[in-house]
């Protein structure tokens, strides 16, 4: 052996032993992140299975009350998967065709958020207790159509729960006397600064 091939194994053997150092070092956190990687799958799937079990319920009214809301231009609510990956909210016309809640018209998305909100405050009221509900000047984006369609959910609502619906529009407080509302005008106020 000549001394380059001994110089050349301890360099070989030097460097062997930087690679099991530096495996050494490394090991712990490779471990803790497939740890970490795990937790995070078990957690992710227990998150999804709460979701179905409470959102289902809730998705499911929701999607009805927003083809009741839209007068059947919408077929419904559905999930799907946006660019990143992440659930995102989808509404289905009536012709199938998938839009995404950007998609919407400003009444449409309205109603949509309405569908939403109301399916929500029901299943709390079924499933916990009633509480009051209060809305104000939610049917400005709506056509007379679409809010005499909101008026009567909100008044099925009302026969679960209290319900307050505030509008400073004549005609929408016509039409939800027409839905079967009590009707309480509220004089105007002068304020002293």
């Amino acid at each position: 052996m000549t001394f380059l091939e001994i110089e050349g194994s301890e360099e070989s053997a030097l460097q062997a032993q930087r690679a099991e150092d530096a495996l050494a070092r490394i090991y712990p956190a490779v471990a803790q992140y497939l740890r970490l990687r795990i937790a995070s799958g078990v957690l992710h799937s227990a998150i999804e299975a709460f979701r179905e079990k409470h959102q289902g319920p809730v998705l499911s009214r929701a999607s009805d009350l927003f083809s009741h809301l839209t007068l059947g231009d919408h077929s419904g609510l559905t999930t799907g998967f946006g660019d990143d990956d992440r659930p995102i909210l989808v509404a289905i016309r009536r012709n199938k065709e998938h839009i995404t809640v950007e998609g919407l018209s400003d009444g449409t998305r309205d109603q949509l958020y309405l569908a939403l909100r109301l399916a929500a405050v029901e299943h709390h009221v079924q499933s916990v207790a009633p509480c009051p509900v209060i809305l104000d000047d939610i049917l400005i984006n709506s056509d007379d159509g679409r809010a005499s369609a909101a008026l009567q959910v909100i008044g099925d609502l009302a026969k679960l729960t209290q319900v307050l619906f505030f509008t400073h529009h004549k005609h929408l407080a016509q039409l939800a006397i027409a839905a079967g509302a009590q009707l309480i005008e509220l004089e105007a106020t002068t304020t002293i600064a």
